[in-house]
């Protein structure tokens, strides 16, 4: 059942480093950042050879030994005036702290210690880049979200920009990662940011929850991209995993949004989680006993239970039958609202990311107005990637969505 369950919206396919699935899942999705230089097999199997997968404890710890490791490395190149070795061992320990934080409810007592280190970390690396990585501050109503813009090094030139946004459990430091250094390799300026809902906004703001119109904050951040060095009118937004729906919702509704490329398209959340992603976990369970019926299959599986604790929490709940009870968590459908998308759009999707996310995906290609729209579906036998975000394979990511960028935006 387990395996049926991370099957959809996580491919099939794992290293078998770890028997649960969803664990070795997560130890892939780390090990992926080896393609920016943020991420070392050695480090990686290291710390996977000191987990015992059914206890949670020893997954954060064996995580966040390796960051304060790698961290102490960075701070010894750093005093020794070896800016491109600190900055390489910032940015693994940064990816290394993350991994042991997703570990961690959010009742955990290193939960925000561990996310805090993730942070600080990609931090003190942003300044030992050529041009300097500019951490933002974007404020919104009372509050300000955290971020990031880069660009070439031709800091004068206007050009276009792309703006990444992560989805349920990515981090906005993982999210640079794993988009920002492709884009400014390509001549694109990059920012990426944490909406409300994302993990550093409710880091910083437990208040600052999910919520289903996000063209109200997305407006306030525009509108401070306008204030940028070198952003023009050509803004592309590519939002992924849950940030597939909030970037396809922001496209119905936000003119200055010139492409999209949801990946994947998310157009119904109740029915992705409620019949996709969770279905097989919650099957016949009454709502009454659906909590402790949750905990009780995942006891062996600790990982999983932090995100989905995790996930409740981003949304304001205690728990996923709180969550599932929120009328934000059943407003977010935009099956109608898609009709009205014009600009150029990308629809991403893996073949086996679940029946589920691939008929979304499918749905909005085919229900979006837009006159340029191309629908790409990864697969291992062409790609090299199956899996969720093409988290198996970046650079194929990168080359299948800039390709399509660069025509729609240089062309």
């Amino acid at each position: 059942m387990r395996k049926r369950f991370l099957g959809a919206a996580r491919s099939p396919h794992g290293l078998g480093v770890f028997t649960d699935h969803e664990t070795d899942w997560v130890f892939k999705r780390t090990l992926e950042q080896m393609s920016e230089k943020a991420a070392e097999i050695g480090e990686c199997l290291f710390a996977a050879s000191q987990i015992k997968e059914s206890d949670g404890e020893s997954w954060i710890n064996a995580w966040a030994d390796l960051g304060e490791n790698v961290f102490l490395h960075a701070q010894e190149s750093y005093e020794n005036g070896c800016k491109v070795s600190a900055r390489e061992s910032f940015i693994r320990a940064s990816n290394y702290f993350r991994t042991a934080e997703y570990g961690c409810s959010p009742n955990h007592p290193r939960f925000h210690e561990l996310w805090q280190k993730s942070f600080d970390a990609f931090h003190a690396a942003c300044p030992l880049f050529d041009p300097p990585i500019q951490i933002l501050k974007i404020p919104f109503d009372d509050k300000f979200l955290p971020g990031y813009f880069w660009h070439p090094a031709d800091q004068s030139a206007s050009r276009p920009t792309m703006v990444s946004v992560g989805g349920n459990d990515s981090s906005g430091e993982e999210m640079f990662i794993t988009t920002g250094f492709g884009a400014v390799r390509r001549g694109y300026n990059y920012v990426t940011f944490e909406y409300p809902g994302h993990r550093g906004t409710v880091h910083l703001y437990p208040d600052c929850v999910k919520r289903p119109d996000y063209e109200i904050p997305f407006k306030a951040v525009l509108d401070f991209l306008e204030t940028l060095p070198g952003v023009d009118e050509r803004i592309a937004l590519g939002g992924f995993s849950y940030g597939g729906y909030v970037a396809a919702r922001v496209a119905c509704f936000e003119k200055r949004i010139r492409a999209v490329i949801p990946d994947s398209p998310v157009v119904d959340i109740p029915e992705l989680v409620l019949s996709g992603f969770l279905g097989p976990l919650i099957k016949g369970v009454p709502n009454a006993f659906l909590d402790r019926a949750v905990q009780y299959r995942l006891r062996k599986s600790p990982v999983t239970k932090a995100l989905l604790d995790y996930s409740a929490w981003t949304w304001g709940a205690k728990s996923l039958s709180e969550e599932f009870e929120l009328e934000s968590f059943n407003r977010h459908n935009i099956r109608e609202e898609i009709r009205s998308i014009s600009c150029p759009a990308l629809a991403l999707v893996g073949k086996d990311e679940g029946v589920e996310m691939v008929n979304q995906a499918k749905f909005f290609y085919e229900n979006i107005s837009s006159e340029k729209k191309t629908l790409y579906i990864f697969s291992r036998e062409v790609d090299g990637s199956n899996d969720h975000c093409q988290l198996d394979n970046f650079s194929r990511a990168h080359q299948v969505a800039y390709d399509w960028l660069d025509h729609i935006f240089k062309n």
